[in-house]
């Protein structure tokens, strides 16, 4: 259990408290405490914040001797606050680091889809041999695609494949059945299907043979290939409705993580 402070302040009871291993008698001392003594509510509200920041981000273990050169006698750390809150932006900050490191590479890779792969995984219907397993319903959520296309169009379910992070959603209106591949980064036009014809600014189409076509359209950020047996006008309908962008993308929601752990220690001037 967490022993008493000497100092006038609650100092390591308040990580105690966020972390809820206080007695009842010691949260009670604990929270008189906090109504008297804006100092350490100040201390609490950074150290709830950070500790919320950092248990919704990926772990990132810190090199050998990290906190040891911290906390050593002679490291040139004034107090033990100063170590706690220190150790928390720290940690913070190299998560943020990892996420807009890795959101940096997504968002800069080159795609190009593989028009073969993908009708035959639109008339196989995602059977497990294509590589793409059903995405749970509560994902479905955070999906870019929506789930009613122009058309009538009503998402039916949501895939993924972890081998090339490709994530589709399929639709259906009556008989006609659309497919959309949604890949992040951006188009490498030079590898695109010869059979594609260029039909607009960022977009191309072909017949894809038994009563298929397919049309891949270039937004900022994201590559679309729509595959159905819907006619092609009504494919690039389906295809005006997609979103410019992933919204919000993994790159914007490490920026806003970066942004809080600045804001939430007064970083920003």
């Amino acid at each position: 259990m967490p022993e008493a402070h000497p100092s006038p302040h609650l100092g390591d009871l308040l990580s105690a408290l966020v972390d809820g291993e206080l007695t009842g008698d010691e949260e009670v001392a604990a929270r008189r405490h906090l109504e008297g003594c804006g100092d350490c509510r100040d201390e609490l509200a950074a150290t709830d914040a950070t500790a919320r920041l950092v248990r919704g981000l990926p772990e990132v273990d810190p090199r050998f001797g990290f906190y040891e050169r911290l906390t050593r006698p002679g490291f040139g750390v004034p107090d033990r606050r100063a170590v706690r809150v220190g150790l928390a932006v720290a940690t913070a900050a190299a998560v943020v680091a990892l996420v807009v490191g890795l959101a940096s590479n997504l968002s800069g890779t080159e795609v190009s889809p593989v028009l073969d792969d993908m009708v035959e995984v639109h008339e196989a219907g995602f059977l497990p041999s294509t590589g793409f397993a059903s995405m749970p319903d509560d994902e479905m959520i955070d999906l870019d695609v929506p789930s009613v296309l122009e058309g009538g169009f009503e998402r039916m379910g949501a895939y993924e494949r972890a081998s090339d992070h490709v994530v589709a959603a399929a639709y259906r209106s009556g008989d006609e059945t659309v497919t959309v591949f949604e890949q992040l980064g951006a188009l490498d036009d030079d590898r695109l299907d010869p059979h594609l014809e260029a039909m607009e600014p960022g977009g191309w189409a072909m017949d894809a043979g038994d009563g298929l076509r397919a049309v891949v359209l270039e937004r900022r950020g994201v590559v679309y290939t729509i595959v159905g047996n819907a006619s092609m006008a009504v494919l690039m309908v389906v295809g005006d409705a997609l979103p410019d962008a992933p919204a919000p993308s993994l790159l914007e929601r490490a920026r806003d993580a970066g942004a809080e752990v600045v804001w939430t220690f007064g970083l920003g001037g």
